[in-house]
């Protein structure tokens, strides 16, 4: 269901949750929060919030997160396209380029999407990706814009001649998806030992070197050891190079980790030292095991203690910076007064262990 855009029907508004409960295709059932603001899309009538929504009402919405454990599947009403080299959002106007491009960078594209005269832009927000940086010529920016100025102009001119509810858009398949949203400059080419699946990608990205694997003494999983990394990735205990280990704790409410320094033992400033290293190097694997098992919602780490508010603090700058390269919005909130490290991960796939209990 993720990014699938539908026509819902209003099922049950729920004022102390500020929020909404949306039949969707299918029957299933979706929960829309009540705080966005802005224009919307009815069929039924217009209003000017989401607050005023009664049950019954038609409306336009997004899939946006995944149904985790006991919650049903988040939904927006403000839907948005997002492609190799740009997203488009229904609502809004202008483009914003990403930051991690150079200023320079940023007004030159700026400025050729403006001189490229694309029909229609005016009407949407366009945000550039990262990936729009390894081109060089933009025909391809400019054509993904236009199927997605296109697609929304549809869009609202069907909805309300549409039957309620049904789906009024069916994403890529979930692996084009995710390959989407990885850096072009990440990686040197795509392997798969599936036929149909190479196929799939030499169409989607013919600009991109995807290779097809054949080797019937080796398959492509123990030639990268795959079975082993996932177990690794599955595993309660993760070891870090100095020796020391954390201690990862899904839990009903949160995530819970723990950081130890191991067997080592070292006394004065000598342990200090130690123990500065190990969470140095404990804040790097948290950052990259919180993308791997795709964990979510709210995460608290047990740091080692360290005496010098100097090494607290370097602690935190380290781990929010490691943290803002996740592709998912992932927030250091703050330590408490117990040491603790409080962490939010939004909330969108399956956490990884989820998604081989539901394929096993």
């Amino acid at each position: 269901m993720l990014s699938q855009i539908c026509l819902a029907r209003v099922k049950d508004v729920i004022p102390a949750m500020k929020g909404a409960f949306l039949t969707v295709p299918e029957g299933r059932t979706v929960y829309l929060p009540l705080s966005e603001s802005g224009d919307f899309l009815c069929a039924n009538r217009s209003f000017s919030s989401l607050s005023e929504l009664h049950q019954g009402d038609e409306i336009v919405v997004q899939i946006t997160g995944e149904a985790v454990k006991t919650k049903p599947p988040l939904a927006s009403a403000m839907p948005v396209l997002t492609g190799q080299y740009c997203v488009c959002s229904l609502f809004g106007h202008g483009i914003h380029v990403s930051r991690k491009l150079a200023p320079e960078r940023q007004k030159e594209l700026k400025t050729a999407i403006a001189e490229a005269g694309i029909e229609g832009r005016k009407n949407f927000q366009f945000t550039v990706r990262t990936n729009a940086d390894t081109l060089k010529e933009l025909t391809p920016l400019f054509q993904e814009m236009q199927e997605f100025i296109c697609f929304f102009q549809e869009l609202t001119e069907i909805y309300r001649h549409r039957s309620c509810p049904s789906c009024l858009y069916r994403p890529l398949p979930e692996l084009i998806r995710q390959i989407q949203d990885i850096p072009l400059t990440a990686y040197e080419e795509i392997v798969t030992d599936e036929p149909e699946v190479w196929q799939l990608l030499k169409d989607t990205f013919p600009e991109k070197t995807v290779r097809l694997y054949q080797d019937p003494s080796l398959s492509l999983s123990r030639l990268y050891r795959l079975d082993f990394f996932l177990q690794e990735a599955l595993s309660r205990k993760v070891w870090l190079p100095c020796g020391g280990y954390l201690v990862i704790e899904p839990t009903e409410a949160m995530v819970v980790i723990d950081v130890n320094s191991g067997k080592a033992v070292h006394k004065g400033r000598s342990s200090q030292d130690y123990y500065r290293k190990v969470n140095r190097e404990a804040a790097a694997e948290i950052a990259r095991q919180l993308q791997l098992r795709n964990y979510s919602g709210m995460i608290m780490v047990d740091f080692i203690n360290m005496e010098s508010e100097k090494d607290q603090k370097e602690l935190l700058f380290l781990l929010d910076q490691l943290l803002k390269k996740d592709q998912v919005r992932t927030r250091l909130v703050d330590m408490t007064a117990l040491g603790i490290v409080e962490i939010t991960r939004k909330k969108i796939n399956r956490p990884l262990f989820e998604e081989m209990q539901k394929n096993s």
